[in-house]
C-alpha cells in the first residue's frame, strides 16, 4: 500500500475530527469523552505548527488515514526540549500496513531536526497495540499512573514512554 506522509493543513481538520472522534466516543484509548467540533481541530493544526510538527498519513487517493503531532509536555521553561506526542490511525484504515510506524518515524525525524531531545508517549495502560508500537520504535517505559482517569464507568491508568531523539550536548531549538 502506498502511503504519503505530509504536513497537515486546515483542510485535514474534518478527517482528523472523524479519526479522533471514533476513539473519543467509543474507546478508552483517549480520556477525551466528547469529540470537539471541526473548528477546534483547524485551530489545533495552526497553533501546533507554530512550534511542533503536525503530520498526516494519506493513501494514494489523498484520504487521511492517520495523524501525529507534538506538543508541550508542561508549561515550565525547563521542559522546552521535551515533547508529548500524539498519534492516531483511523479505525477503518488497512491494518498491519505500518501506517503508525511510518507516522511516528516521520514525526521523530521532524522533532529531532527541530532540536527536541525527548519524545513522550502517554498511553492508556490497557492499550496494548500502542504500547507495542512504542516499544518497537525504541521507547522505554518511564512511568505508570494507576487509576488516574475515569471513563465509561471504570478507572483507567496511563503509562508514559520516552525516547531520546537528540544529543543533550546541542541545546539549540530550531523552531
Amino acid at each position: 500500500m502506498e502511503i504519503v506522509i505530509r504536513d497537515a493543513n486546515v483542510d485535514d481538520a474534518a478527517a482528523i475530527h472523524d479519526i479522533y472522534g471514533y476513539y473519543a466516543e467509543n474507546t478508552s484509548v483517549t480520556f477525551t469523552e466528547k469529540n470537539p467540533p471541526v473548528e477546534t481541530y483547524r485551530q489545533s493544526i495552526i497553533n501546533t505548527q507554530k512550534a511542533y510538527p503536525y503530520i498526516v498519513a494519506c493513501d494514494k487517493d489523498g484520504k487521511v488515514l492517520g495523524m501525529a503531532y507534538g506538543g508541550q509536555v508542561r508549561s515550565h521553561d525547563a521542559y522546552k526540549f521535551s515533547v508529548e506526542t500524539t498519534i492516531y490511525v483511523s479505525n477503518d484504515a488497512p491494518k498491519r500496513q505500518g501506517i503508525g510506524s511510518m507516522l511516528y518515524k516521520a514525526l521523530e525525524e521532524r522533532l529531532s531536526a527541530m532540536g527536541y531531545k525527548f519524545m513522550y508517549g502517554v498511553i492508556t495502560d490497557e492499550n496494548e497495540p500502542s504500547i507495542a508500537l512504542h516499544k518497537a520504535l525504541g521507547f522505554e517505559k518511564v512511568g505508570h499512573f494507576e487509576n488516574i482517569g475515569y471513563k465509561f464507568g471504570q478507572w483507567k491508568g496511563i503509562v508514559w514512554y520516552r525516547k531520546q531523539i537528540g544529543s543533550l550536548d546541542d541545546m539549540t531549538l530550531r523552531v
